[in-house]
């Protein structure tokens, strides 16, 4: 496995711990636990950023918007934490963030994994052009 998928692992799991303190933090906390929740998924959804970039992954821009969709919703669901809604900020940042990850996980990053595996054992072949990657069928 490349160091960069390494990274995203661990990212996530930060993410699932920061998920389960936002869910047994006190009312009080869960603006400062959201927030933390947020500043993970947008580190998580960076590095992911960074390894397409490295691979010329094909589908990167579908797989960013939907980074950028999640994004929004975190941010938009902010403002009502901030103004003292904790269950909103637990339902937002816990059971949705993780529903979606998961399905996210099981699609989106599967296909960029095997791409980078592809790329990583020479099946693919970037020409000039490295959103045209040419597939070598051994």
């Amino acid at each position: 496995m490349c160091e960069q998928l390494a990274q995203i692992s661990e990212a996530e799991q930060s993410l699932h711990e920061m998920v389960d303190r936002l869910q047994q933090c006190a009312d009080i906390n869960v603006p400062d636990a959201y927030h933390a929740v947020m500043r993970t998924t947008e580190h998580l959804f960076w590095l992911e950023q960074e390894l397409m970039e490295t691979y010329d992954f094909p589908s990167r821009q579908i797989h960013l918007e939907q980074h950028a969709r999640v994004l929004r919703g975190l941010h938009c669901a902010h403002s009502a934490v901030l103004r003292g809604s904790a269950e909103h900020g637990r339902h937002a940042g816990g059971k949705l963030l993780l529903d979606w990850l998961a399905v996210h996980r099981d699609t989106m990053d599967a296909v960029l994994t095997i791409w980078v595996s592809y790329c990583e054992s020479g099946l693919v072949e970037r020409k000039s052009r490295p959103q045209m990657p040419t597939v070598n069928a051994h």
